[in-house]
This record gives C-alpha cells, structure tokens and sequence, in this order.
C-alpha cells in the first residue's frame, strides 16, 4: 500500500530512506553510495517532498511494515515524471506496480523515466515486464579536482555561444534522438551550459557540461556526430570539460560514459572513479 508521507513524519523516515539510498541492490538513481553525494544533499533533496507542489514521497507499506521511499517529481510544461529517490527493501516488483498505476491515474500520457544500478535486478525486471523502452545503458564514473591540474587549454576545442550555436546543432542533431536534452531545449537554456566542440579528420564532436552547484560539475556527453569512437578527439573534448570544471571552481565531478571499453580506459587514465553500472528506462503511461 502506498501512504503519502506527511511533513510531521519526515524525520522518522529519513534514515531509512537514506539507507535505501545506500544499496545498489535496493536503491534507483541519482545513488548516493558514489563518495561524493551526501546525506546533507540526499536530504535537501528529499525535503523538496514536502515542499515543492510537483513533487511527492510515498511510503510502500506491506503488512504494516514500512519497506520503501518512493520520491518522484513532476515537470508539467514537459509532461514529464523522473525520480529524486527510490528505494524499497521488500518486494520492489509490487511498489513499482502500485507506484505505476498511482502514476498513470494522476498523469495519464505522460513520459515517467526510471534508473537503476545493475544491482537492482527485481527493479530491471520489473520495467522490462512493464513495457519500458531502454533509452541508456552506461557506465558511471566521478572526479575529485582537488588533485587536478589543467594542462595548456586546447584552442581548437571551441566554446559555443548563441552566435555559434549551428556548430553544435550539427553534431547534436544527428545523436539526440529521444533525449530529453534536444537542440531545442539545450538553446533555451543555454546560459546554464557549457557546450563545446571539436573537429577532426571531417568528423565533429561535442562534450555537453554543467555547474550543477554546491562544487558539483556534470559531464552529460561526449560523443561524435557519426556515433563511432574517436579516440584522441573524445580525450580533447573530455580534458576540456575537466579544465571547465577546474576553473569555475568544482570539488566534484559526475559522468555518465557509454561501455565503449577505449572510452573507460581514457577514463580510468584521467583519473575517474568507476562507481557502477546504470540503466535508464522511460514509458508513456
């Protein structure tokens, strides 16, 4: 049974929300075992539960014992639902199940997008069952800058801007496919990016990048215009991400990388830490 979770109830769920969080085989993403997330952030993010009108907790309750924390939220103008939180300890088949039929009464025709580790093997099953089409399948990695120091920046790597945006607009068309971070929507929100792109041998690339705040810098892509693996052109637009990030002052860094093993390698040889698998999956409901 699912239970909204009330503002007086807050402080006695939270511990054991956050040690859901804590368990690859239990928890979705964001995760919060990655050594770099915290539990002052896992429980800012939480609070906005009980305080934003577009989010909500539900507490899944099976035999008068509380086994999961369910924490999505809601963007109406892109009619679109993801997750801040969601774990469950028993049974996480039948709190998906509830969750999916909660969601589909509230926000009929609407996109819900899920991820998991590879760990929550009851979850991955669940939404295969349940008709989800797989959008990501990758590899999860962080930095710590504090040991980082940038190299010459590349002048070839260039930045873009409004005046430059067809540069980047010619390799992200070609990729973006279904990602919720079009053309459309990367222009209108530009000023929050930091866009690049390179060239090489007639094949351009791009590396998508953010200042999420709070020390935290998000690599979202690094990927070439015809799909195939460049390997001194992906390590140019990745080192010129991380010099970014260096320079506007970032603690941390999180990533998302394709399972291309000459793409983890370069990786690993940066200095990335390998935190696991992720799949991501989305459905009209």
């Amino acid at each position: 049974m699912l239970v909204p979770l009330q503002k007086k109830d807050f402080d006695k769920y939270i511990d054991f929300a956050y040690e859901l969080a804590l368990d690859p085989a239990r928890t979705c993403y964001p995760v919060y075992y990655d050594g770099v997330k915290t539990r002052a952030l896992f429980e800012a993010d939480a609070r906005k539960g009980i305080s934003l009108p577009e989010d909500q907790i539900l507490l899944y309750e099976e035999d008068g014992v509380m086994e999961g924390w369910l924490h999505y939220y809601y963007l109406p103008e892109d009619r679109y639902i993801a997750h801040r939180s969601c774990g469950v300890r028993r049974n996480t088949a039948r709190a998906l199940q509830e969750l999916s039929e909660h969601l589909a009464a509230r926000y009929p025709g609407c996109e819900w997008a899920v991820g998991f580790p590879s760990e929550n093997q009851e979850a991955l099953d669940w939404v295969k069952a349940a008709g989800f089409e797989l959008l990501e399948d990758s590899q999860y990695y962080t930095f710590h800058f504090g040991q980082y120091i940038p190299g010459p920046e590349d002048p070839s790597v260039e930045r873009i801007t409004e005046e430059n945006y067809e540069k980047f607009q010619r390799v992200h068309h070609a990729i973006e496919g279904e990602m919720y971070w079009n053309c459309q929507r990367l222009r209108e929100d530009l000023p929050n990016w930091d866009l690049f792109v390179a060239e090489e041998d007639g094949v351009a690339g791009e590396v998508m990048a953010l200042d999420a705040g709070d020390g935290f810098y998000s690599i979202f892509g690094v990927v070439c215009e015809d799909r195939r693996f460049h390997e001194n052109l992906y390590r140019r637009l990745l080192v010129r991400a991380l010099t970014e990030g260096k320079r506007k002052g970032a603690r941390y860094l999180t990533f998302f990388e394709d399972t291309v093993e000459e793409a983890n390698r370069i990786m690993r040889s940066l200095g990335f830490h390998h935190v696991g698998r992720y799949l991501g999956y989305h459905k009209i409901i």
